[in-house]
Parts: C-alpha cells; structure tokens; sequence
C-alpha cells in the first residue's frame, strides 16, 4: 500500500523523527564517550598505583640486597660460617647468629618469605622459616636451594641478581650472594611472588578482577583468581611498556592495566571485568540501547492519542462533507470532547440545515417553475388541435357530408369533455388511447377509404400512467405531413408493450406508410437541441420531449425514425408506473 505524504499524519510523524533522531544520536555518542573517559581515567588511575607499587618492590630489594651484602662483608657469624676446621661450638654459635639476624630482617622485610645460608665446606644449609608451610614444602624449597648451588651452571645464573625461579608450582623471586674471595658461604633470600600481592590486600577491586604479576612472555607468575582460571595468560606484545587495553577470553572482555619494571624483569597487572567496570555505564548503554523502542511505542501512544482526539474528528468531518456531496442531506456530526471540535461540529450543523432549508425551498421553487411550464406546454396542444378539427368540420360542410359533420362534432365534444376533465398530470394510457380514437375517427370520416388506422394494444398496458396528449402530437404530424391523397391507402398503426432492452420500461410505437421524412429533417427532429423555428412548424414533436424530460429527466427518450418499407415511425420509451 502507498504511503501518502501530504497527510498531517505522516507529517507529524517526521517531526517527531527530526526530533528524536538527533537526541537518540546525541544519547549513543554521550555513552560510548563517557564509556571512554571512564576507562581513560581508569587506566591512569590504576597506572599510577601499578607504577607506585612496582617502586616500593624495587625499593624494597634493593634495600635486601644491601642488608645482603652487609652481612656478607661484615657479618662475623657469616664469615666464620664458611670457614672449615672449626670447632663444634664456634660453628654452632656462627650459625646461631645468621639465624637470628635473618629472622629479624625477615621480621621487619615482610615481602621476604625465607633467608637461607649455605656452608660449602660444612655443607650445613640453615634456613629461616616460611610461616605456615608444611614439613614436605620445606624440604622441597631446601632441595632445590641445595641442588641450584650443587649445580655450578644454574649457580652462574642466580648469583648477584634478583632472578625468577620455579620452584614446584610456584614462583619466587631470588637473590644469592656469596663471598667474592673463597666463594665457601653464600647468603640467599627467597620473595614468593604472591607475597609480593599482600600489600595491595586493601585494594577494593571489582567482582573477578586480580592483581598478577607476569612474565615478559605474558606468563602469569602469582596465582591467578579462580574467575580468570590457572590457563589465563596475558598477550607478549603488550608486555614489554606501560600500557592499558581490552582483551577478550573465553567469552569475556576483561581490561588490563600494566606496567613493567625493567630493573627486576617483571611486570605488574591489574585485570577488570568490563562488566563490573562499567556496570553503571552499561546500564546507562542499555538504556540508551533500548531508547528507540520505547521511543517507538511513546510514539504509538503519541499517534493514538493524537488521532482519537484530532485525526478521527477531522476525518468524521471530511466524511460528512463527501456524504453532504453525495446528497445525504441528514447527516450530523456528533458533540465532541473537545471545545474547538465542538466549536465546529455545531457550526457544520447548523450550515447543514441551513442548506437544507435553502435546498427545500428552491425545489419548491423549481417545482412550481416547471408546473407552470407544463400547464403552459399542455395548453399549446389544445388550441393546435381544435383548429385542425374545424378545418375537419369545415371541410366536411362544404362537402355536404351533414352525417359525418355531426359525428365529427360529437367526436369533438367527446374530445372537449375529456380536455375539461383531464387536468391531471397523469392519465390511463387507455384513456389517452379513447381520445385518440377520437381524433382518428373524425379523419377517418373525412379521407374515407383512403385511410385506415389500427390499434393494437393489449388490456394489461391499457391502465399503464402516462401524461396526458403525449401520443396525440405524433398522430396529427403524421395525418398532416405523412398523408398524400395520390396513391395507395394511408395506414397508421399504434402499438404498446415492454421494452426488450430494459426492465421496468414500456415502449409506444407510432407508425405510417406516408410519405417518410428527409434524413437532414430527420437528423434535426432527433438532435438534443432541437428547438421548433416557429410555433406553427413541428411544435408538438418539441412540446412532448420538453414534457417527457421534465417529468423522467433521462429515464425516458424518443427515437424517430424511417418505417420500413416505407413511412415513419415514432418510438417512445417511458417508464412504466400505474396509479
């Protein structure tokens, strides 16, 4: 179906669109620009505690080492500690002395998870404890510290640097100094790296978020949270500067801020869920999301409201105007709710009834004007006709025919009386038959055998309505214009049935055997126009279509035309109607 353009509907419609479509517009770019900024801010913020945090870890190591190297050049206890050939109790009290001066820095270092010094000519490894480890973890860590400085090639590679290491399924930071002259004692510290997350343990970060420490390669190094999985690692490419980005894993968007510290070879990361980041974004994006639709049904809503209380009025009243036109002069508009509608509707009611009265009155004004017409038209056949029956009579007289004269003249009362009393609009077609009986008689007597005539016309069309003298006009032009006294016998011929063509309509045949008409004449007699050019020529065939057309307007019509083989016919269609 075709959308039309040019309604107030459809019109409305794109204001309201030219309207929201920029705000809805305005409303997405301000979501995903806050959405931006909030992760802008996000990430410098959580920077700056990676940056500051990742400085305390340097920090921290770096004062470790110094306490390191402290003991290893000064420390009485250590240098005994790697000397061999001494007694039991000099050894005992060496070694007694390295472990209370490394439980108390382990004390005040609470990053550091165990300090260890190996003797090589004693191989005695003494060890501070891991608070909260098991026996079995204990002699795992001891094995390994044991074996790496056993092995001189995994030595070569711990001494003198903070270097990572995995020991069982853990990682720690570790950091071996021995020594420098005879290389026969060596200090050790070990910094599990989840102990290294303890001091952001008052961090509030959101539902399945982590802090991690990772590997240059995107290993992850502490213990990742059970909502990112022990598998989850972090992309390499991202790892080697400070930097913040979204990743996508196992159907989730996580974002990531990290930073790097290249003093110690490791990286410090913070992990968010997108979904608890910008929950209050998110929220605030599906609302804008779901904007369009409830902008659509304000809409419908809107349209409803709209046409109940403006559309529909307008289009009752552009309805009751075509039906106005139509001629449905009894239509009314309703009251309406409304005070301008109401306003309307009574201003349309009451213009209604005043076109209806006004429309009354000049019917009544056209009524009158075409009775007095008809009453004139009648009138012209009276005269017409009576002259034409005195020429009869006079004729008759001068021919001695006293007999006929007196059948004429009875004829001709006969044709009066009916005349006074036919003032009707409408008689019987009976009726309209006897007085032209009548007529036909009178002209019987004057032309004798030289004319004949014949009705035919069956009982159940004789009480059909028709107006009065309608036929009558028809018969005198024939006597008059179609009888030639040379020749063969003048015959008229009057018919009457239904009309084949249509229902509810009778035709009237008139016919002679008479001289005919010429096509020209004939052509004018059957115009539209056709208008008598004086009063004395045809003016009956023009006073009977004028009656007919005021009275049955289009629904009746006269038809003339040649009569075969000879002659001329007359055919009158008319609507039947009984009284």
């Amino acid at each position: 179906m075709r959308i039309k353009t040019n309604t107030l509907g459809f019109r409305l419609i794109l204001l309201f669109a030219a309207i929201m479509i920029p705000i809805l517009a305005v409303l997405f770019a301000a979501g995903y620009y806050a959405k931006d900024v909030v992760l802008a801010q996000v990430s410098k913020s959580y920077q700056n505690l990676v940056n500051s945090n990742l400085q305390m870890i340097e920090k921290s190591l770096d004062d470790i080492t110094t306490n390191m190297i402290d003991m290893v050049d000064h420390d009485e206890n250590f240098q005994r500690f790697g000397r061999p050939g001494l007694s039991d109790s000099d050894y005992y009290f060496a070694q007694m002395g390295l472990i209370q001066r490394n439980q108390a820095y382990q004390a005040y270092y609470h990053t550091v998870d165990m300090f260890y010094a190996y003797s090589r000519p004693n191989d005695v490894l003494v060890t501070s404890n891991i608070l909260g480890s098991t026996e079995s973890y204990m002699d795992n860590i001891k094995n390994w510290i044991t074996g790496s400085i056993h092995h001189p090639k995994s030595l070569e590679k711990l001494l003198y640097k903070w270097s990572i290491v995995r020991i069982g399924d853990e990682y720690f930071f570790n950091r071996i100094l021995s020594d420098d002259l005879t290389n026969n004692a060596y200090i050790g510290a070990l910094i599990n790296i989840n102990s290294l997350k303890s001091a952001l343990g008052s961090l509030n970060l959101q539902a399945g978020g982590d802090v991690l420490f990772v590997a240059n390669d995107g290993i992850v190094l502490s213990s990742p949270s059970a909502s990112l999985g022990e598998g989850f690692r972090l992309p390499a490419d991202k790892m080697s500067k400070n930097s913040s980005f979204s990743l996508t894993e196992e159907h989730r968007r996580l974002f990531v801020i990290s930073s790097q510290s290249p003093e110690i070879g490791i990286n410090m990361a913070i992990v968010l869920p997108n979904s608890e980041l910008l929950q209050g974004l998110n929220e605030f994006q599906t609302l804008v999301n779901l904007l369009p639709l409830f902008v659509f049904l304000i809409l419908l809503l809107y349209l409803y409201i709209f046409r109940r209380t403006v559309i529909r009025p307008i289009l009752k009243l552009l309805s009751a105007i075509h039906r106005i036109r139509g001629g449905a002069m009894e239509t009314k508009l309703p009251d309406s709710n409304l005070v301008e509608f109401q306003s309307i509707n009574h201003a349309f009611n009451s213009m209604v009834e005043e076109i209806q009265y006004l429309k009354i009155d000049v019917y009544e004004e056209k009524l009158n004007a075409q009775n007095a017409e008809l009453k004139h038209l009648q009138t012209q056949i009276n005269p017409h006709f009576f002259l034409n029956t005195l020429n009869i009579i006079y004729q008759l007289a001068e021919l001695q025919r006293y007999e006929l004269v007196k059948k004429t003249v009875r004829h001709l009362v006969q044709y009066f009386r009916f005349m006074l009393q036919s003032k009707r609009d409408t008689i019987t077609l009976g009726q309209e038959m006897e007085h032209i009986r009548n007529y036909l008689e009178i002209q019987k007597m004057r032309y004798q055998d030289s004319f004949d005539f014949d009705i035919r016309i069956s009982d159940e069309w004789l009480g059909a309505c028709i107006p009065p003298l309608l036929i009558q006009p028809f018969v005198e032009n024939a006597m008059i214009h179609g009888m030639s006294l040379k020749g063969e016998s003048f015959t008229l011929q009057i018919t009457a049935g239904p009309y084949e063509d249509k229902e509810g309509l009778m035709r009237i045949d008139v016919r002679d055997n008479g001289k005919g008409i010429p096509d020209d004449k004939l052509e004018e007699l059957n115009s539209p126009e056709y208008a008598p050019a004086s009063e004395d020529k045809h003016i009956g065939i023009w006073n009977v279509k004028k009656r007919i057309a005021m009275r049955y307007g289009g629904k009746a019509k006269i038809d003339l035309c040649h009569n075969e083989p000879k002659g001329f016919r007359v055919r009158m269609i008319l609507p039947i109607e009984y009284i």
